[in-house]
């Protein structure tokens, strides 16, 4: 399920064929863990458009500090930063460290349901 909403937004030219091809990748690698299937949506879906985002202009929000802060603090942090870590090798793109931040908190919160 998760490759094919991928394949939609590339049909649908959300995303291009670089960034669907790497997202399927992540896929791949995520499928090693236990997440829960709606968050692995949520989650895969969120990296497509950031990396597509980047990609045509590079303009990324920043992440609150206090909120970055209790990302830091949360106990997959360590692990989430090894999943990134994993999953970052082929990215098309530079990600930014504001978007680093967002994918940090978005693997946490994966993590956190695998316990």
């Amino acid at each position: 399920m998760l490759k094919e909403r991928i394949e939609i937004l590339r049909s649908a030219a959300i995303i291009n064929d670089d960034v669907a091809q790497y997202v399927n990748k992540v896929i791949d690698i995520l499928q090693e863990y236990d997440f829960d299937e709606s968050k692995m949506e949520m989650f895969t879906t969120h990296l497509a458009m950031a990396v597509q985002r980047i990609m045509v202009s590079g303009a990324v929000d920043q992440l609150d500090d206090s909120i970055w802060n209790e990302v830091k603090a949360f106990n997959t942090f360590d692990e989430a930063k090894q999943v990134y870590s994993n999953i970052t090798r082929d990215v098309p793109v530079k990600i930014p460290e504001s978007e680093e931040k967002f994918l940090l908190m978005h693997l946490c919160n994966l993590l956190q349901e695998e316990c």
